[in-house]
């Protein structure tokens, strides 16, 4: 899947039980593909527009099932960051 970091992917598929916290970006009307994650299963926090991305929250298991959507074009793992 090139949609996944290799290791990201690896760690979705042993550990499928775990919660893990994604910003997904994503094909056509942002609003819409909250709502298709959220019937996915997926938490939606937050939505970009300008990235056209959402950032959700979800199981592993059904990380590897939003991955497979052909409206997500790209995934990876949502990360505190910090400015100095």
């Amino acid at each position: 899947m090139k949609k996944i970091d290799r290791s990201l992917l690896a760690r979705l598929k042993t550990r499928p039980q775990d919660n893990v916290r994604l910003i997904v970006r994503v094909a056509g009307d942002v609003p819409q593909a909250a709502a298709r994650l959220e019937g996915l299963g997926a938490t939606t926090l937050q939505t970009f527009s300008l990235t056209k991305s959402v950032a959700i929250s979800c199981s592993a298991r059904t990380a590897l099932t939003v991955a497979k959507q052909p409206w997500v074009l790209g995934m990876e793992e949502d990360r505190k960051v910090s400015m100095q």
